[in-house]
């Protein structure tokens, strides 16, 4: 499923009208026809319906949708937010025809008098394109209609979302949003994702081989798309991958633990747990099927270390490692001489944060960053609200200057790298626990060692986390969801 930006989004709507012959005029028509009908389901026969629209093309929908309502015996009423001498010609066709057929419209310049006689308000105020904030009696009409307490359907996008950063100080609260042709990242980030409700594609009749026509890089996990490893009934353990995790020290067991339970659980051959010197009972008797191994502390020169470790075919490092010098220290050599894929995590990434050169040293092309958004915007020098404002920007910017890969994880988690983004939607509440990302790591190293690419191991573990999280909501509240009820039941469902 394609994720579009604002400007993917306009390309596709200019070579639908220039190319396939498709006119503007018809693609609105399409648009407010489709979302009539969703809404028509959503509400009682003859149902008062307020519809809030501006000047723009959004408000062009806006004013289809009240036609065929009103052909349908609601009772539709305009708040016209705008003037018509700045619609486009097919919304002023529209408004016109609206006049025509004695739809009540009502040009307002601040906020409406109460909105409880509607059972239901439609938002057609502001489209894709808005960039900014929304001041003045404009923003009182967005306060009144969240203060109304009715249904809220949105046309395209909530008005007040930024359609590429999902980012907002003011926007309409919807419950649905009728999106024209593709999801935007803007209903998938940040306040966008919250205030978008439950986001309805509209297929306005762009063919789908339009698409094709550009190099569109946003896209969705979905369970259709989504890749788990392969898996051979006449196979042995070492075709499953040689794990080796370090992770943990004194107080931080418990991540190791869940990383290499998670890993396990998750279809890994064998499994190697390198860790602090000293914690060896505490493992053996946690980890019955997990091998451990204590890194010495002057690995640097540990030859049988070394040895061990270059035997792995995958690498994950940091969960509960602390940061110290030894750990900084073992970073920066296998950073320097690992040539196969390493998944960066945790402490791992505190490290980074304070010794990016770290990163620019590193050998292996095969690198997967999973950092929480904190983490991320340690690593970018920036605050973690420019990271929320705009964090598909700060990736791109940190993916092209380090060249490595990068899962951020978020209420929406997405992956990014130098030609895509793959937005994550699963998952709840009952993951805002200490542990999960422990977790997701180990899941991610697994999988990778099963042979799937950094790519699709780190959208798959972040996709079946999160649908786990969801499956065991259905029995139980999210709040008593732990990450060991997570790593219990992978593949269960």
């Amino acid at each position: 499923m394609f994720i579009l930006s604002r400007e993917e989004m306009y390309a596709i709507d200019k070579y639908t009208i220039e190319n396939i012959g498709i006119p503007g005029q018809e693609l609105m028509e399409n648009a407010g026809k489709e979302c009539s009908k969703f809404i028509n389901d959503l509400i009682l026969p003859e149902s008062k319906i307020a519809i809030f629209c501006g000047s723009g093309n959004n408000g062009g929908d806006g004013f289809v949708v009240a036609r065929y309502l009103h052909n349908r015996k609601h009772l539709s009423k305009i708040f016209l937010m705008g003037s018509t001498d700045k619609m486009s010609q097919e919304t002023l066709i529209n408004f016109n025809r609206c006049k025509e057929l004695g739809i009540s419209i009502n040009k307002i310049e601040k906020e409406p008098d109460d909105l409880y006689d509607f059972d239901l308000i439609i938002d057609a105020i502001f489209g894709v394109g808005l960039k900014g904030k929304i001041k003045g009696w404009q923003a009182n009409v967005i306060n009144k209609i969240n203060e109304s307490e009715k249904t809220i359907v949105a046309i395209d996008i909530a008005s007040g979302i930024d359609a590429n950063t999902g980012s907002a100080d003011l926007a309409i609260e919807a419950d649905y949003t009728l999106t024209m042709a593709a999801i935007k990242y803007g209903q998938l980030l940040g306040k966008g994702r919250e205030n978008s409700g439950e986001v309805i594609i509209i297929d306005i009749g762009v063919p789908a081989s339009v698409f094709s026509q550009f190099s569109i890089k946003g896209s969705l996990a979905t369970c259709e798309n989504v890749i788990f490893p392969y898996r051979n009934s006449f196979s042995h353990k070492g075709e499953y991958g040689k794990i080796g995790i370090i992770a943990g020290s004194p107080g931080f067991t418990g991540a190791a633990i869940l990383a290499s339970k998670a890993a396990l659980r998750s279809g890994a051959g064998m499994i190697t747990l390198f860790h602090t010197a000293g914690l060896e009972t505490i493992f053996e008797t946690q980890l019955l099927e997990v091998m451990t191994y204590p890194i010495p502390s002057k690995n640097t020169k540990d030859e049988k270390f070394l040895l061990k470790l270059n035997s792995m075919d995958v690498l994950l490092i940091g969960p509960g490692i602390g940061i110290s010098d030894e750990m900084y220290e073992l970073l920066k050599q296998i950073t320097e001489l690992w040539k196969k894929p390493i998944i960066i995590d945790a402490d791992a990434i505190n490290i980074i944060a304070k010794n990016k050169t770290i990163l620019k040293n590193i050998k292996s092309e095969q690198v997967l960053l999973t950092p929480h958004i904190g983490e991320f915007a340690r690593l970018c020098d920036a605050s973690i609200e420019n990271i929320q404002n705009n964090s598909l920007q700060y990736l791109q910017d940190f993916v092209k200057q380090y060249k490595c890969n990068v899962l951020l994880k978020s209420a929406t988690s997405f992956f990014c790298n130098d030609n895509s983004f793959i937005f994550n939607i699963t998952g709840n509440d009952g993951l805002s626990t200490g542990g999960s990302g422990d977790v997701l790591a180990g899941i991610i190293t697994s999988f990778v060692g099963q042979k799937l690419s950094i790519k699709d191991a780190a959208v798959s573990a972040s996709y079946l986390l999160g649908e786990t999280a969801e499956k065991l909501a259905e029995t139980r509240n999210p709040a008593s969801i732990i990450p060991s009820d997570i790593i219990e039941n992978i593949f269960k469902y």
